[in-house]
């Protein structure tokens, strides 16, 4: 039977027991680091922390490309170049007297040689010096040029203790040689802007003991890190708690090598979190390209260890020559501890001027090598004690390594490279003759400081300058420059900036134009035994009246011939001369011969007032030295890569600006000069070279120019102001010049020499009083059996067909004479003139003038005056224009014979443009009287 279920809704209650209420749920304590975690591995935070990653690993590998893009830009080339450098003219040595062994081996070592066994790069030269008084000389590298050696490897023997080289050969072959060039000594690195000093080493030319003293100052754990000196920062953050300077945590730097040569080439000073992080990015880039090595060579060539006169010491290389003289190869410990203690503070550890702090700081790094185990007790001791023996000071860089020429060539670069910036990493080789140079600054020093003497009331010492420039006449070869006294002081370079007047150095251009006129008649030809009257003149320009002076206001009133009124510097007549040839034309030859063109020529620049420098000066003299050829001056002889490839050979330039003929008579003149003219006293200071020419200056200052056929030199004195001197070129700059050229001559006998007179030069002997040839006898003079005694007769020089013909009589009381010729007042008609540019002074130079109608005719006697000397006196008859009052010219309207005495005669000559309303400047001339 089913079993029935009662209905739901009868289904009686059923009682329900009502659960515990939940109070509080207890879960077991995860800690602190559990639950720090799970917030941090949280969805969000890790996005985030994905998206930081990712954002980070951007940011270094995007500054990981640009520091390694200027990293490798920096290293892709080279950073210093071994054989880089501006480098002196070769030395030549010769079989004879001159050149000791000390001598030699001093110069080989001014050229980076060392040593034969000595340990150095394997590219340097080296040099073995035996017991038997012989050299051995092998050329390294940097003696190749093109591919080719340039010089020979050599062996030299001395005799007499060394004192002379007794002998030349060539070492393999023994071929014997009289002479053999050296390869040049580097006198400076390319500074630039920075003015930097560098001589560029290797690792192998780091002796051991300076490499520990390096890494033990700077760096302990240099070649095991990786760019990045730990240690070396967490000490350099205690030491910033330490105060004291001297603890032995303070002895030791902070950054890395490696984060200071980064510092040094890739960065700024400046200190920042952003150039920190920067120098540590880039430390651990380069340290990933470059071996511990090359990077410890690059910091010993970058460190900056001092300053030196105008220039900071770069280097350990330069360091060591500053400092001790001698090479880093050669370095001592105690030197080598010396220099690795100065690398955190230069100018404080500065030896001349701190020597004791100096000393404490090498022992307290002598110290740190003990320390480090680097060193022995004993050895440290013994280096404590041994004495730092310093070079002398070379506060002034103007002997050793001739700075103002150095700039001189590097302004040159800028027109010989495309980029000048690549000049530090080439060779520049140029003409300067280190010997000579020394030389020069010597004159200069010892000239100066008697003068300072002299102006001790008037200005302070040292304020007196000088400039000194010498060049090869044939070569235009600059071998010595100076630019001033003290290059510290002043790097104002006078030899080639200075623009002044040149004063009585300009006038042997005057008188060449006045010869020119052997080939240009302007009217007449003009001789040196042309006669002139020394006495007050005064001449019109421009509708102004111009009255020269002589020196000193001192006048003979005597017939003068044009090579006496050259040697004795007279100014009137000098002014007198280029009026009648032209100012224009004067002005003309001086700017081909390189001289500066002014706008407008004046009387007055006759006198030298245009201004010149004396690099100017001393090219243009090389037109009376060279036969009449104007060299352009060169200081760059060749320029090549570090590897010796050319990149340029700047080549000589010359012009012809004289005739030879014309150049020999004015180097003839310019003898005269120095024998028995303004610059006599040359004689009495003991100069004993007989061939030599030159030309006193004096203006605001004091000039000399003088030369030999091979060798200009000009010497310039004067205050920067513009002062004036006072004194003569004389007695300023002569004692320079004659000091100078003793000692180039001395060292180069070659330069002497004398100069070969030309084909078409005649010597004709001449009675000087009237330019003419010697009269002959007559009872009422023959008091000696001739009228001119023998003493008074001249041998003077002419250009074939100017020399006179007829000859000068002095009668008691009257003179003969006959009129000008029409051959004579016209010179040479088939001789072609010489080739003047005309250009910049047609309107102040006068065309050739118009003929005279007639030569002047002269009556006069000679009256002996007071002083024993004799006066032409008389009158002389000219053909004068009444209009005008000029010498008259065929064009003349009207002409009428006047009789002046002899003195007074007009200077100036009439021409058209006086009578058609036009005014120009004619040319003031004098007649050419003819004394027969």
């Amino acid at each position: 039977m089913p079993v029935r279920h009662p209905p739901q809704n009868r289904v009686p209650p059923v009682a329900r027991r009502r659960a515990p209420r939940v109070v509080r749920y207890d879960t077991p304590d995860e800690g602190f680091v559990r639950r720090w975690l799970r917030r941090i591995f949280c969805p969000p935070v890790l996005v985030a922390l994905v998206l930081l990653t990712t954002f980070s690993l951007g940011v270094l590998g995007y500054y990981y490309w640009v520091f390694s893009e200027r990293v490798d830009r920096l290293i892709s080339g080279d950073i210093f170049t071994r054989s880089a450098g501006i480098y002196a003219a070769p030395k030549e040595i010769r079989v004879g007297p001159g050149l000791s062994i000390e001598v030699l081996v001093s110069q080989l070592r001014r050229a980076g040689y060392v040593e034969r066994g000595q340990q150095a790069d394997e590219s340097r030269g080296r040099f073995k010096a035996d017991a038997a008084a012989s050299v051995e000389i092998e050329p390294g590298q940097s003696a190749r040029v093109d591919g080719q050696l340039q010089f020979p490897r050599l062996r030299v023997t001395f005799n007499r203790g060394g004192k002379d080289v007794a002998g030349i050969a060539e070492l393999g072959t023994n071929i014997k040689l009289e002479n053999a060039p050296l390869e040049p000594e580097v006198i400076s690195s390319v500074t630039g802007d920075q003015r930097q000093k560098r001589r560029v080493v290797s690792f192998q030319d780091l002796p051991p003991h300076l490499v520990k003293a390096i890494t033990v100052t700077e760096d302990r754990g240099f070649f095991d890190h990786y760019g990045l000196n730990l240690r070396g920062i967490l000490r350099a953050l205690v030491r910033r708690y330490d105060a004291d300077p001297n603890s032995p945590i303070a002895r030791q730097g902070g950054s890395s090598i490696t984060q200071q040569l980064v510092k040094n080439l890739l960065l700024s000073p400046e200190y920042s979190l952003r150039r920190k992080f920067a120098e540590a990015y880039m430390s651990i880039i380069l340290e990933t390209r470059l071996s511990k090595q090359e990077i410890f060579a690059l910091y010993c060539n970058e460190a900056y260890l001092g300053q030196r006169g105008g220039f900071s010491i770069n280097g350990f290389g330069e360091a060591a020559e500053a400092y001790f003289g001698k090479d880093v190869t050669a370095l001592t410990l105690p030197e080598s501890a010396f220099l690795a203690g100065i690398i955190r503070s230069p100018n404080r550890y500065n030896p001349y001027k701190h020597f004791e702090t100096a000393v404490s700081r090498r022992n307290q790094v002598l110290d740190s090598m003990l320390d480090a185990k680097e060193l022995s007790e004993l050895d440290a001791a013994r280096a404590k004690s041994t004495a730092l023996k310093l070079a002398p000071a070379k506060g002034r860089l103007d002997s050793s390594e001739a700075p103002y020429f150095v700039d001189y060539v590097e302004n040159q670069l800028a027109d010989i490279l495309a980029d000048a910036r690549t000049a530090e990493h080439l060779r520049i080789y140029t003409t300067i003759d280190m010997d000579l140079q020394r030389a020069a600054y010597a004159a200069v020093t010892k000239q100066l400081a008697a003068l300072d003497k002299v102006f001790a009331k008037r200005f302070a010492p040292g304020t007196l300058q000088a400039a000194l420039v010498a060049m090869n006449a044939e070569t235009g070869e600059v071998v010595a420059m100076v630019g001033g006294r003290d290059y510290e002081k002043s790097q104002l370079n006078r030899a080639t900036e200075a623009l002044r007047q040149p004063g009585s150095v300009f006038k042997p251009f005057v008188y060449a134009t006045a010869l020119n006129t052997a080939y240009d008649p302007i009217p007449r030809v003009i001789t040196p035994a042309t006669v002139f009257v020394d006495e007050p003149k005064t001449f019109t320009f421009d509708n102004q009246e111009y009255a020269p002076g002589n020196f000193g206001d001192s006048y003979t009133n005597q017939p003068m011939t044009l090579r006496d009124a050259m040697v004795y510097s007279k100014n009137v007549i000098t002014v007198d001369v280029a009026q009648e040839v032209g100012i224009g034309r004067v002005m003309n030859l001086a700017a081909k011969a390189g001289l500066p063109r002014p706008p407008r020529a004046f009387p007055a620049m006759a006198l030298g007032t245009n201004e010149a420098t004396p690099l100017q000066v001393t090219s243009a003299y090389t037109a009376f030295a060279a036969r009449g050829t104007r060299v352009t001056p060169v200081a760059i002889n060749r320029v090549t890569t570090g590897g010796g490839a050319t990149i340029a050979a700047p080549a000589t330039q010359k012009n012809d600006v004289l005739r030879p003929e014309v150049a020999y008579i004015m180097t003839s003149f310019m003898k005269d000069v120095v024998n028995r003219g303004t610059a006599a006293r040359l004689r009495g200071r003991g100069f004993k070279f007989t061939n030599v020419a030159g030309k006193t200056g004096t203006s605001r200052d004091g000039w000399f120019a003088g030369y030999t056929p091979k060798l200009v030199c000009v010497v310039w004195v004067g205050f920067d102001d513009n002062a004036q001197l006072g004194l003569t070129g004389a007695d300023s700059a002569l004692p320079i010049w004659s000091d100078f050229m003793s000692a180039a001559l001395t060292a180069h006998p070659a330069w002497q020499g004398d100069w070969q007179m030309p084909g078409n030069v005649q010597q004709v002997e001449i009675d000087p009083r009237t330019g003419m040839l010697p009269a002959a006898a007559t009872d009422a003079t023959n008091e000696y059996g001739d009228p001119l005694p023998p003493t008074k007769k001249r041998t003077e020089l002419f250009i074939a067909g100017t020399a006179p013909t007829t000859a000068g009589r002095i009668l008691g009381d009257e003179a003969e004479g006959e009129e000008m010729t029409e051959e004579d007042a016209a010179g040479l008609p088939d001789a072609r003139p010489l080739d003047i540019p005309e250009e910049g002074f047609d309107e102040m130079r006068p065309d050739v003038r118009p003929p005279r109608t007639s030569a002047p005719r002269l009556e006069g006697r000679g009256v002996t005056q007071p002083d024993g000397s004799t006066r032409l006196m008389g009158t002389i008859t000219l053909d004068i224009d009444p209009t005008t009052n000029f010498i008259a010219a065929t064009t003349c309207p009207i002409i009428r014979s006047k009789s002046f005495a002899i003195g007074q005669e007009p200077r100036l000559y009439c021409g058209p443009e006086y009578h058609d309303g036009k005014t120009i400047f004619p040319s003031a001339t004098r007649p050419r009287v003819v004394n027969p």
